[in-house]
């Protein structure tokens, strides 16, 4: 009876340690979350557009029964009159403006919208104002243009309000050949549109001023 007994014992103790056995062992769960990481980067956005302003250089002559050069066509100016000699009457002319008489006007189909071109009425019959509007995508084009136009010169004047809420620059350029880099030229951007304009006058830069200021309406 004590061997049937004992041997009850271990098995029963055998039973016990086999349950703890299997209770410590036992397999955790496997965790099945999966963590993503996102990393995002941001590429600052390039330019719209480029420009790249009219090259320094003087304008040649057009003499009396020469053809225009190209790109330009013996047409008016669509942004104002030209004056004496080539049109008469009153009102706003080019001519008035700039200080000279003017006996040809030629457009300039390589500008958008096309710009315009004056030639003084007597030898050499150089040109003495250009027009010269460029459009670009948007109005910060058109700003950082004007900026860039200027200086290609030298002594920049910013003239606020030339006309109301228009902000323009005068600079001196080259222009006619003679006058080396003192010829007096104005750009202003309104809009989408950058305008220069450039005279023959090395002795004041109002007449670029004025001949903007009555154009200016028409951008």
């Amino acid at each position: 009876m004590k061997r049937v007994a004992l041997a009850a014992a271990l098995l029963a103790t055998a039973a016990l340690g086999a349950g703890c056995t299997s209770s410590t062992h036992r397999p955790r769960p496997v965790d099945t979350t999966i963590t993503h990481t996102v990393v995002e980067t941001s590429t600052p956005t390039s330019p719209s557009t480029t420009f790249t302003p009219d090259p320094v250089a003087t304008v040649r002559p057009l003499k009396p029964g020469s053809s225009p050069r190209s790109g330009e066509t013996e047409k008016v100016c669509p942004y104002i009159r030209t004056g004496l000699d080539q049109d008469s009457g009153g009102g706003v002319n080019m001519a008035d403006l700039e200080g000279d008489r003017i006996y040809r006007t030629t457009v300039l189909t390589g500008y958008s919208p096309v710009g315009c071109r004056f030639y003084f009425y007597s030898g050499p019959f150089e040109a003495v104002a250009d027009i010269r509007p460029r459009t670009l995508p948007t109005p910060i084009d058109a700003y950082n243009a004007m900026v860039l136009t200027a200086r290609t010169g030298r002594n920049p004047i910013t003239e606020k309000d030339f006309v109301p809420g228009l902000t323009g620059i005068s600079f001196q350029t080259a222009y006619f050949g003679p006058d080396g880099r003192a010829d007096w030229a104005f750009v202003f951007a309104k809009k989408n549109v950058v305008v220069a304009v450039y005279t023959q006058r090395k002795d004041t830069s109002r007449n670029a001023v004025y001949i903007a200021r009555a154009i200016a309406a028409k951008f």
